[in-house]
């Protein structure tokens, strides 16, 4: 049996391809200027009205689908004068309109927003969720803290030995541990070891000339204590989660 697309479902695609696939570089940095606010608002409205289209008409629909276009005029509005255009501001800005999203759901499809209401409650119930959120935390966040213990007593060593003192990119380090232990843990979670291995060879290719350069020899240790520290850890915690969510390491 073939289950009916929940509006939820048609709504996020609405969105989806009105915010990256029709919306060129020039609208989404414009938005500030009413005009091209106006623009954008009209593509979402003609996505809405094929959702509409593909639902059956009623006035919940219709009062849904008016308010959810407002909403995104209004995030649109007040993001756009947003300073920072970094992922934090992404993610705030696209929580909004998931938010708006499922307000449009409860107000046109009450049905499916309490089976979505039952399906979050489920979730939540479920130690399953709770073991693997804590080992998301433990792997990316508690992670960086513990790599950072370790290659602490070195840290020293290598500002001293190191001739060129050449300041790299801030936070740049600690965005590429997360991402790093991020790709491990998921590795294992989908026993996908390879990717691990792959993950190791593609640092140390990078760090390769600084390896072999004497001047940059302590410098290069470091990175390599950092790095295996860093797999090690999400591998200890991956394998840990993953007996907790299948009963087997």
């Amino acid at each position: 049996m073939t289950l009916p697309v929940s509006l939820l479902l048609k709504l996020a695609l609405a969105h989806l391809a009105g915010d990256y696939l029709l919306q060129p570089a020039r609208l989404a940095h414009g938005k500030r200027r009413a005009g091209l606010l106006a623009l954008h608002l009209g593509v979402h409205g003609g996505l809405l009205a094929i959702v509409a289209l593909t639902e059956p008409p009623s006035a919940r629909l219709a009062w849904g689908l008016v308010l959810l276009l407002a909403a995104h005029g209004l995030i649109d509005a007040w993001t756009s004068r947003w300073p920072r255009r970094d992922l934090s501001a992404l993610l705030a800005d696209q929580g909004l309109h998931a938010l708006s999203l499922l307000a449009a759901v409860w107000i046109a499809r009450p049905a499916e927003w309490r089976s979505l209401a039952a399906l979050a409650s489920d979730a939540i119930a479920d130690p399953r969720a709770w073991i693997l959120a804590a080992g998301i935390i433990a792997a990316l966040w508690a992670g960086a803290v513990v790599v950072g213990r370790i290659v602490a007593p070195f840290a020293e060593a290598v500002s001293i030995g190191s001739e060129e003192a050449r300041p790299g990119l801030a936070r740049a380090g600690w965005t590429i541990g997360v991402l790093e232990r991020a790709l491990v843990l998921l590795a294992m979670l989908l026993r996908f070891e390879a990717l691990v291995g792959f993950v190791i060879a593609a640092k140390a290719i990078l760090r390769l000339p600084e390896a072999r350069d004497p001047r940059h020899r302590a410098l290069a240790e470091y990175y390599l204590v950092g790095s295996l520290a860093s797999v090690s850890w999400a591998v200890l915690v991956g394998v840990l989660v993953r007996w907790g969510l299948t009963g087997r390491p």
